[in-house]
């Protein structure tokens, strides 16, 4: 699971009109929905300057932690010229069941709440990795810590890491993953 949220989006809808609003996301958001299906992922639900995307679905799982890790990362490393994203991923099985008339299917389960809580933990730049994504992962990483964090809604704290992809993450050229 891949949430992935722009960063200052609440300033700029206060800031300007809504057709500049829009002008800004969604070039934008186009851009971030072409880095998810190249990374094999589908864009399961767009939530304004936002969104929530599932790797494996349609393609198997085995890497599908290392595929969104990846996707996360080249969605915070996009560049000048873009407003700053950040992201939360989490990995584990979910519920897959039909979708209501505004989307083709619907995912349920701890990875998509946990995916969701850890996006709103990052910041600009970062993301923020559940402990079953890490361990899928994770050893594409360099120097990510582990941090118990209390997360809304959830009970225990959570071993959630943070990675700065500019310096932590290769996007391309990393080994392939094979599955078990």
């Amino acid at each position: 699971m891949l949430f992935a949220d722009v960063t200052g989006f609440t300033r700029l809808v206060e800031s300007v009109e809504p057709e500049i609003v829009y002008e800004v996301v969604r070039g934008l958001m186009d851009e971030l929905v072409t880095v998810v299906h190249r990374h094999g992922g589908n864009v399961q639900q767009v939530l304004g300057d936002g969104f929530m995307a599932v790797f494996g679905l349609r393609s198997g799982a085995c890497d599908a932690a290392d595929r969104a890790l990846r996707a996360g990362s080249a969605l915070v490393t996009m560049g000048r010229g873009h407003p700053p994203v950040h992201a939360g991923v989490e990995y584990g099985e979910v519920l897959v069941t039909p979708g209501w008339e505004s989307a083709d299917f619907g995912v349920w389960g701890r990875p998509v709440n946990l995916a969701k809580r850890l996006c709103d933990l990052a910041g600009p730049g970062q993301i923020q990795v559940g402990p079953a994504a890490f361990a899928q992962a994770g050893r594409h990483v360099d120097g990510a810590v582990p941090v118990d964090v209390r997360l809304k809604g959830i009970t225990s704290p959570v071993v959630a890491y943070q990675v700065i992809p500019d310096a932590a993450l290769p996007v391309r050229g990393a080994p392939a993953l094979r599955c078990r």
